[in-house]
């Protein structure tokens, strides 16, 4: 009797599980069926906990999906101690599969080698990045080559044998460091973003800790994974580009030899948005079981990737950049230029450690005096506009030839209608 009972519990819980799969399939395909998918990621990553940092938490998760690619994406994530950066990661990773993921908070050189295929299109996380978490140089392999080759030497039955261990990729890398800068191999391989650290942010932060926060449920939790899962069904999906996208290349900021490495991780982003949304019912394979990269996947990637590879182009100039970002910020507030009592009450220094750093920072040429230098005048500043790194996608829309006459998207970010129109002669 208790056997029946118990049989049947099983049978009824099974039942249950299959049903609320089915579910979260249905809910997953709407949701990657949705104008609004990006908006409603960052909703569910509020829900999840995470304060401010959408366009890096947009940036993250492009990288996750680009694991389903041949050359996915890999990513820094940099700033200081109790900065946020772990949390921000594990905000993004907790909307995926556990299959999906590899946690390495510290790792021997042999142990990479004998894992197998277990990292194959999977996102391999390596908390604070350096020394005491083990080599990660096999990462570098994982990410150029595809896979590590370890040969060892051994004995078997008193013979001397050879064997080969195999760790097979591809993988999306995502790591952490308080490093600005780090070793050319490492940089060169990934995208670099920096976690906000503005006064205004950690105000923010504050201000939700005491808060009651619903958090995400596992419905919720199990419908984003299932996104994940429907995705990876879409593995090996070859991503072409039409022909007007030659126009990019053509309008793309070239002055600096990064963009060798920016513009690759460009377009491997373009491939990884045009698959996402793939799953729009407008979209539709080619003969040749092919996606063709849309305009709209092209201008979303831009807003989103845009002004993380200006951000690295510049990090040249020194700590003038972040005195850059602070006058940025003052002025989006406050609506008016920017003068030394303004950034020392912002950072809460002294006056004359603001006269210091907007100094440097304008003879580094990242902000700019915008009044005249008279007796009597208080220097006022403002932030020098800075070169895109592709071009505006609206204003290559209106430039291009033999093409449609109106392009609609949802802002990633906003959620807000984008339309570009083309007046026809």
């Amino acid at each position: 009797m208790d056997t029946a009972v118990q049989k049947k519990g099983t049978m009824a819980k099974s039942e249950l599980t299959r049903r609320e799969m089915k579910e979260a399939e249905v809910r997953a395909r709407t949701l990657l069926r949705s104008r609004h998918f990006f908006n409603k990621f960052l909703l569910a990553i509020r829900k999840a906990g995470l304060v401010g940092e959408e366009l890096n938490a947009l940036v993250l998760f492009i990288v996750v999906v680009s694991r389903l690619l041949s050359r996915p994406l890999n990513a820094f994530v940099k700033g200081h101690s109790s900065g946020g950066k772990n949390w921000l990661v594990t905000r993004v990773l907790r909307l995926m599969p556990k299959s999906a993921v590899a946690e390495i908070t510290s790792a021997s050189d042999k142990a990479w080698n004998y894992s197998g295929s277990d990292f194959r299109h999977r996102v391999v996380y390596v908390q604070e990045q350096n020394e005491a978490a083990g080599t990660i140089d096999p990462i570098r392999l994982f990410i150029s080559e595809g896979k590590v080759i370890r040969m060892v030497v051994g004995f078997e039955n008193g013979r001397r044998v050879t064997k080969k261990y195999v760790a097979r990729g591809p993988v999306a890398a995502i790591s952490t460091t308080t490093k600005n800068r780090l070793k050319i191999d490492d940089e060169t391989r990934h995208i670099s973003i920096w976690v906000d650290e503005s006064p205004e942010q950690t105000h923010n932060i504050v201000k939700m800790y005491t808060k009651k926060r619903d958090g995400l449920s596992h419905d919720e939790l199990r419908v984003w994974r299932t996104v994940q899962l429907l995705l990876e069904k879409k593995t090996g999906t070859e991503v072409i580009f039409p022909k007007w996208f030659s126009e990019v290349e053509d309008r793309l900021f070239v002055k600096d030899l990064s963009v060798r490495r920016y513009y690759p991780a460009f377009v491997e982003a373009c491939r990884t948005v045009c698959l996402i949304r793939s799953f729009q019912r407008h979209r539709k394979l080619s003969n040749h079981g092919q996606l063709e990269v849309e305009f709209a996947d092209f201008a979303i990637t831009a807003l989103i990737f845009d002004p993380v590879f200006v951000e690295s182009l510049h990090l040249g100039k020194g700590t003038g950049e972040a005195t850059r970002r602070d006058v940025e910020a003052i002025f989006a507030k406050k609506k008016r230029p920017v003068q030394a009592k303004d950034l020392a009450r912002y950072l809460r220094i002294s006056l004359d450690q603001a006269y210091s750093k907007l100094s440097c920072a304008a003879r580094v040429g990242v902000i700019r005096r915008v009044n005249k230098p008279e007796k009597g005048n208080r220097k006022l500043f403002l932030a020098t506009p800075r070169p895109r790194f592709v071009p505006d996608p609206e204003e290559l829309f209106k430039e291009l030839q033999d093409f449609k006459d109106i392009v609609r998207f949802v802002h990633p970010i906003t959620g807000e209608w984008i339309i570009y129109r083309r007046e026809r002669d």
